[in-house]
């Protein structure tokens, strides 16, 4: 794949009726990877990409959890799955455990009906895991961790220690408030910041050090309230100052003063105004376009991805040969699947992780030759979690196939009404937000309780002094509102500590609101046509045309900072 993609004639997607395009690009990537699966090819897609993502998205739940009791031991614990969910859930040890066998729930393909409501009858009586972690230590209280420790209420976190209230970070280390940092420590309130150390409120700021305020930075030390700056030191909104000057003058700003907290954020807004947008996040791409891509090669419409090759429409990822995937990692082949771990040649799976020739299926681990399988381990030549010798599996196969065929299931993925999720607890209403009545009018699940309580506050935020060294321990005890969405919350010990020794003013919003308020640091996940603002250049951008931001392509950007 080089260049822009070419696009074949428009359809109209079957469950919303807007109309999309599929590229020609798309149509290669889609025959070379149905011509590696031993179940034989998929159709092209009938839905538009939206509604694709919406229906994978629709099968994550990052956040929300739930105190429940484990259906196997009875041991209390925390699950992404709340009370009275039609089918088991297990905590990690027991659905690891020897006690037990998926296969057990195994039954014969029933010819009479549609596959999905055959799936739809396995899942309901088939053991899940409540949490999703691994090789991680006191981490109980997250989602999504792997080798971490002492860590609070934090998803997709790998390799790191001691972090609060954080999203997606690598190899980081008394962090609280961050989201998509890597390599960092004792950070607050940082989103895109890599190699960073001891700096807070900064965004797109890499290997910097006592900062505050910083917005689109590189190599910067003891900055505060910086756009766009290349290796620079004593920096006050962009004033070059000696060291002495800049601590006389940083007294003037004190992050504790709400009056002077919007005066600084005013002056940042008017120095990013000012400084041009760099068209895409990208490093050490070829041939790329999308967003936050990393190392990789021949990627079309993808975001968020790493070391990546051969990709089209793909979020979250680290894989090759990936077409229409949410979260695949370190996987090849693959189709419409979900987070599609070390694995090839699969599609329309979820949570499938270490194998091959994996469709249809949730959960299975260490499998190869499954289809419409749940929460499998170490099997193969399984459907519906029945086991068959090669030879039956071979023979019943296409039989499925010409089934799904007739019944219009062939080729789509799960629909969200199958999701074990709520639609509100998923990472479907975070893209693609929806009022409860129209989900429901959709048949879809929707929690009316999403662990959260109101009006239980046991303080208000005018009782609590402005100066974080005048806040007694106490308020550990206290219950707080959230000053925005008016839900409950509580300070912890550690972040109580934290915000001392930083000096910065205790969150008056709840984690869920300050989660929201760091991605809205971001630009959607969507592409728009428009001309760099330096010398027309046609870009592929984020950033859509009716947007006031100053973008530049690569090389006038590269110009302007360097």
């Amino acid at each position: 794949m080089h260049g822009l993609m070419k696009f074949t004639t428009g359809k109209v997607c079957a469950e919303c009726s807007q109309p999309y395009t599929i590229s020609s690009d798309e149509e290669r990537l889609h025959k070379k990877i149905c011509e590696s699966f031993s179940i034989g090819s998929f159709p092209l897609p009938t839905l538009c990409r939206g509604c694709r993502l919406q229906r994978k998205m629709a099968w994550r739940n990052e956040r929300y959890l739930h105190h429940r009791t484990c259906d196997a031991c009875q041991k209390s614990m925390l699950s992404v799955y709340p009370k009275g969910t039609p089918f088991p859930v297990y905590e990690r040890s027991c659905w690891w455990g020897d006690s037990w066998d998926a296969a057990s729930h195994g039954r014969a393909f029933d010819f009479s009906r549609p596959f999905f409501e055959q799936y739809r009858d396995l899942l309901h009586v088939v053991p899940r895991q409540a949490l999703n972690l691994q090789k991680s230590e006191n981490c109980d209280y997250c989602n999504f961790a792997f080798e971490s420790r002492n860590c609070y209420l934090c998803q997709c976190c790998y390799n790191s220690e001691s972090l609060l209230y954080s999203y997606w970070l690598l190899e980081c280390k008394d962090c609280i408030d961050c989201s998509y940092c890597f390599s960092s420590e004792r950070c607050i309130q940082c989103t895109d910041c890599n190699h960073g150390y001891n700096c807070f409120f900064c965004v797109l700021s890499h290997t910097c050090t006592d900062c505050t305020f910083l917005y689109d930075c590189r190599g910067c030390t003891a900055c505060f309230g910086c756009v766009g700056l290349r290796r620079k030191s004593y920096c006050l909104f962009n004033e070059q100052l000696t060291k002495e000057k800049y601590m006389q003058r940083l007294q003037e700003f004190d992050p504790q003063n709400p009056l002077h907290l919007s005066a600084i954020k005013k002056r940042m807004n008017s120095l990013k105004a000012e400084h041009p947008h760099l068209f895409s996040v990208q490093e050490k791409t070829e041939h790329c376009t999308g967003d936050y891509i990393f190392e990789s090669k021949d990627c079309m419409d993808c975001f968020q991805i790493y070391r990546s090759h051969d990709c089209i429409n793909v979020q979250d990822a680290e894989s090759k040969d990936a077409l229409d995937c949410y979260h695949p990692g370190w996987s090849e082949l693959t189709y419409e699947t979900y987070s599609s771990v070390s694995i090839v040649n699969s599609a329309f799976s979820v949570q499938c992780w270490t194998g091959n020739d994996v469709y249809y299926s949730d959960n299975c681990q260490s499998c190869s030759y499954c289809f419409g399988c749940i929460s499998l381990r170490n099997k193969k030549y399984c459907i519906l979690n029945k086991q068959y010798s090669k030879e039956e599996y071979d023979a019943l196969i296409p039989r499925i196939r010409k089934h799904m065929e007739k019944s219009g299931e062939w080729g789509l993925f799960f629909p969200i009404a199958l999701s074990p999720f709520p639609y509100n607890e998923s990472m479907a209403q975070v893209e693609f937000p929806l009022l409860r009545e129209e989900v429901e009018k959709r048949g879809w699940e929707w929690a009316p309780e999403t662990g959260t309580t109101t009006g239980k506050e046991t303080t208000i935020w005018d009782r609590i002094p402005a100066r974080i060294a005048d806040v007694p321990s106490s308020i550990t005890q206290e219950i707080l509102a959230c000053t925005l969405c008016k839900k409950n919350y509580k300070i912890i010990p550690q972040e109580l500590a934290r915000y001392k020794d930083a000096s910065l003013l205790l969150p008056q919003q709840c984690p869920d609101c300050r989660f929201m308020e760091r991605l809205k640091t971001r630009n959607p996940r969507k592409l728009w046509s428009r001309k760099c603002a330096k010398c027309g250049k046609g870009i592929e951008t984020t950033y859509s045309p009716d947007r006031p931001e100053i973008v530049y392509c690569e090389e006038c950007y590269l110009k302007q900072v360097y």
